[in-house]
């Protein structure tokens, strides 16, 4: 089950973290995590790579947390754990929290379900991947199921126009099977991507999510921050900016029926497609890559001053050039938002 090849390849043992997570000892973990990635970032030549070798070392503790479980509950191993959102997108950055949910199979024990999705999500917040503030885990039982309750679930929350759920930031859209049997997660992943792509009004409603948004960039070229509060003066460039990339390129990605699910991959093909223009394609890349790397460096430097990670900058701290990125990457993903709201590239 190790979760690690090729380009993804890490220096840390998967056999070393199958004992750790069988002895309780992942809170260690949350020092490696950090010297990776700050060897990372000196050494790889984009933000994207990193992104993708800490997803796959954040997976790798995943497995190892599951693996460690099933001595205790045996019926795991035929249960397929899901990764959603940044996970399921390749996208990890330091203090992504859990987006996860779990096919059930073999019909456990109501209490031994109960007990051991609790123990997983304890354990995987102890390893350094924090708890999800919104619920979104397994210990949650509306993110727990078999099959057709998953299928139900997904294309109720798509269909409903009502629903104020998960679905609206599209994360349950981008998920992967990380642990046990993947075919018929990758099958349900597939029949609602083909509902979504047959129902023009479930693209409709996604598009309209993005509206919830105001981008941080006046008519004038200056930015807007916030007016008061704690974080007065600054923007969160992640809901600011990248939320919309990210949606938009999702939204594309899904009405054209293109099997990616990592950002990076989708503007691509994307652009490959001729469903958005080449320069515009390359300056998209360029803001993804620009923005994920501001939080890959400020996610490193909180946590070594032991605090919080957050996706906050304050524009007035940065130079002539980063705030000419800054101000480059909203443009790009402005106008791809507006692509999508005018129904041109759909």
């Amino acid at each position: 089950m190790n979760g690690f090849s090729g380009e993804n390849a890490l220096p840390f043992p998967v056999d070393e973290l199958r004992v750790m997570a069988s002895e309780g000892r992942l809170r260690g973990l949350r020092a490696v995590r950090l010297d990776l990635v700050e060897e990372w970032l000196e050494r790889e030549p984009d933000a994207e790579t990193v992104c993708r070798r800490l997803t796959a070392f954040n997976r790798s503790v995943t497995l190892a947390v599951l693996e460690a479980h099933e001595r205790d509950f045996p019926w795991l191993r035929e249960c397929t754990f899901l990764e959603f959102g940044s996970g399921g997108r390749d996208e990890h950055v330091i203090g992504s929290d859990q987006d996860n949910g779990l096919i059930v199979r073999g019909d456990p024990d109501p209490d031994d379900l109960d007990q051991a999705a609790q123990e997983i999500v304890v354990a995987l917040d102890g390893a350094g991947i924090p708890l999800c503030p919104g619920g979104v885990m397994i210990s949650n039982p509306e993110w727990r199921g078999d099959s057709e309750e998953w299928l139900e679930r997904l294309s109720g929350w798509l269909s409903n126009p009502g629903e104020k759920g998960p679905w609206q930031s599209g994360l349950f859209l981008d998920f992967l099977p990380v642990y046990g049997p993947s075919g018929e997660a990758l099958a349900l992943l597939g029949r609602i991507r083909d509902y979504v792509k047959a129902r023009p009004m479930a693209i409709a409603r996604l598009a309209d999510e993005l509206t919830d948004y105001r981008l941080p960039l006046s008519l004038f070229g200056s930015f807007i921050t916030e007016k008061s509060g704690p974080h007065a003066g600054t923007l969160d460039i992640k809901h600011s900016v990248l939320a919309h990339i990210t949606n938009a390129a999702r939204i594309l990605a899904l009405k054209h029926g293109l099997p990616h699910s990592n950002t990076c991959d989708r503007l691509r093909a994307l652009a490959e497609a001729g469903h958005v223009g080449n320069r515009h394609g390359d300056a998209l890349l360029a803001a993804w890559d620009h923005l994920q790397g501001v939080r890959l460096a400020k996610g490193l430097e909180l946590a070594r001053e032991g605090l919080p990670p957050h996706c906050r900058v304050d524009p007035g701290t940065l130079g002539p050039d980063e705030k000419a990125r800054l101000k480059d990457a909203i443009r790009a993903a402005e106008k791809l938002v507006r692509l999508v709201q005018a129904g041109s590239a759909l």
